[in-house]
């Protein structure tokens, strides 16, 4: 304010000086005895045009918001209320319907007439409402869209007033009526409350749904809402119609107990949508974006699961394999897209492979290998990582791979645990060990493949070498145990002493310390076992054998510490 009143002062200060000027202009003319003829008009003589400009721009006080957040504001008012009514005329028009069930004073043809009425006077009354309201407006013909939805399926459901033929037809003229009233709108929320309505309404009213027509019926409304999403190039629609479609189909067939029927219609579900999507990016010149594909993940996710459910109730030996193919198919769509856009990159790539590395986790490796085949997924999984180059992988490329690299490291580590467990506990077989010897030969060879990648990254290399080294200490625990408790100790320590002159010739100072972790395990079993449990004559080997490698190993690691002062 006082940057304000000092503006203010400043205007008056030159307003004054202004009317002075004028003062003196006007001074000669308002002499009665002054002619202009005898004497020359006195000249006023101003310093500058600028003295009369104010040196700074005087700010305008502005709005605190603009037409545009005004019009928006004033959009979005009251909206909230319109919904709440929208629920209440649903349901009145339902409890219409149901009105003969309780009282019996209306006859059901009257009661679906009148219900159908309603739904037809919301929708005429939305066409009323001035156009500066257009998007409050498009409230009641949503809800009106809903209640003739519900009349047509009451007429069929409750009273058995039309055939099963006829009642499609009606859907379908109801889903083609439900297309025209979005062109006359052209707002989101119309489509978005009406097809939450459509769906939901014959369950929350109990409109007696629990038949095949149903099934029919979402199947109408996923056609409609299908085409209106591609029409108003709106993806939400079609993700919430997705949503929605799944759900209330599986409520429905479930109490049918048709499990067949029930994975075929939500196959049609899926068929839909995905020509939808399809359609959308060819007929728009509009591809999905990164947050629109991952929208659509916990939608596939949701039609996978429930699609596996009921087919492995009937085929379980078939249903893994309809998983992968169905994962293939997934993937030929990605590339048949990305065909269209060859020279831009598909927004949807992450999500796909995130998908199709989920249906290889659950179906491949947990439905399909035999058991005694798994641990040798981790040979194969560090074999490759061992012969694939190392790709400079940015944040975009991240993204991309984050999950499928996921699910591979978490095969890994789930084996390798199922490995060192059998060996733990003697339950192993020949495979097992033959699995665990490989293993430790991957990892040696995937350190010594990628050296400047992944091992001079000390944390990295540090878990590679310490792997190795438990896989091969369970492997000569096992070799060696028949034979005794020295021979296990005896094992140990040689592996250590192999370990040290490795790196000593290799001047590998990590390795080295790697060796630390097997030297420092026989230890604590000849000191804390051996010493103990042994008979006197193998604790006294042990203890000595043990004594002198440690020693030895003590002055190896001195030597070892000093390369750093001779570099």
């Amino acid at each position: 304010m006082d940057k304000s009143e000092q503006r203010i002062e400043e205007l008056e200060k030159r307003i004054n000086l202004l009317e002075k000027k004028i003062e003196a202009l006007s001074l000669p003319n308002n002499s009665p005895h002054h002619s202009t003829r005898d004497e020359p008009q006195q000249a006023v003589h101003f310093k500058s045009w600028e003295e009369l400009q104010p040196r700074e721009p005087i700010e305008a006080f502005a709005p605190s918001t603009t037409t545009e957040d005004l019009s928006n504001k004033v959009e979005k008012s009251g909206n909230w209320l319109g919904i709440i009514a929208i629920i209440c005329f649903v349901f009145a028009a339902g409890f219409i319907i149901k009105l003969s069930i309780d009282t019996g004073w209306l006859t059901p043809e009257r009661q679906i007439i009148i219900a159908a009425l309603i739904g037809l006077c919301l929708i005429a009354t939305g066409f009323c409402l001035p156009t500066v309201y257009r998007q409050y407006a498009s409230l009641l013909p949503a809800a009106g869209i809903i209640i003739l939805y519900c009349s047509v399926f009451a007429g069929y459901r409750f009273y058995d007033l039309t055939s099963f033929k006829t009642a499609l037809v009606l859907t379908s003229l109801v889903s083609a009526f439900c297309i025209w009233l979005y062109w006359k709108f052209s707002h989101d929320i119309y489509p978005v409350v009406a097809i939450i309505g459509s769906y939901l309404s014959p369950i929350i009213l109990n409109l007696n749904y629990s038949s095949f027509f149903t099934i029919y019926y979402f199947i109408c409304c996923s056609l409609a809402f299908a085409i209106i999403s591609i029409w108003t190039r709106s993806r939400l629609i079609s993700i919430v119609a997705a949503y929605l479609a799944i759900l209330t189909t599986f409520v429905v067939g479930v109490e049918l107990n048709q499990n067949i029927m029930l994975a075929n219609s939500l196959a049609v579900h899926f068929i839909i949508f995905s020509i939808s999507s399809y359609l959308y990016s060819l007929c728009n010149k509009q591809q999905l974006t990164e947050n629109e594909a991952w929208a659509f993940f916990p939608v596939l996710t949701l039609f996978y699961g429930l699609e596996y459910y009921l087919i492995s109730g009937s085929y379980p030996v078939l249903a893994p394999y309809l998983s992968l193919l169905f994962a293939v198919i997934l993937i030929g769509l990605y590339f048949l897209t990305k065909s269209f856009f060859p020279n831009q990159e598909i927004k949807s790539q992450g999500m796909i492979y995130s998908f199709a590395s989920l249906v290889f986790f659950h179906s491949f490796y947990l439905e399909i290998i035999p058991t005694e085949f798994k641990p040798w997924l981790f040979v194969l999984i560090t074999s490759a990582f061992a012969f694939l180059p190392m790709l400079s992988l940015d944040s975009q490329h991240k993204r991309v791979f984050y999950i499928p690299a996921i699910m591979l490291v978490l095969i890994a580590f789930l084996e390798y645990g199922h490995i060192m467990m059998q060996l733990f506990f003697n339950k192993y077989s020949t495979s097992t060990l033959f699995a665990a010897w490989a293993g430790f030969a991957s990892l040696c060879f995937a350190l010594s493949r990628h050296y400047d990648d992944v091992y001079k990254k000390e944390e990295y290399g540090i878990l590679f070498l310490a792997l190795a080294h438990f896989l091969a200490i369970m492997s000569f625990y096992r070799l060696a145990d028949p034979y005794g408790s020295l021979a296990v100790t005896s094992f140990w320590l040689l592996y250590a002493i192999l370990i040290l002159m490795i790196s000593y010739h290799l001047k590998d100072k990590l390795m080295a310390h790697s060796a630390l972790l097997v030297l420092g395990l026989s230890a604590g079993k000849a000191l804390l076992y051996d010493a103990a449990m042994t008979p006197t004559a193998v604790r006294i080997f042990c203890l000595l054998f043990t004594g002198m490698v440690l020693y030895g190993a003590g002055l190896l690691m001195k030597k070892i510490a000093q390369w750093d002062k001779q570099s």
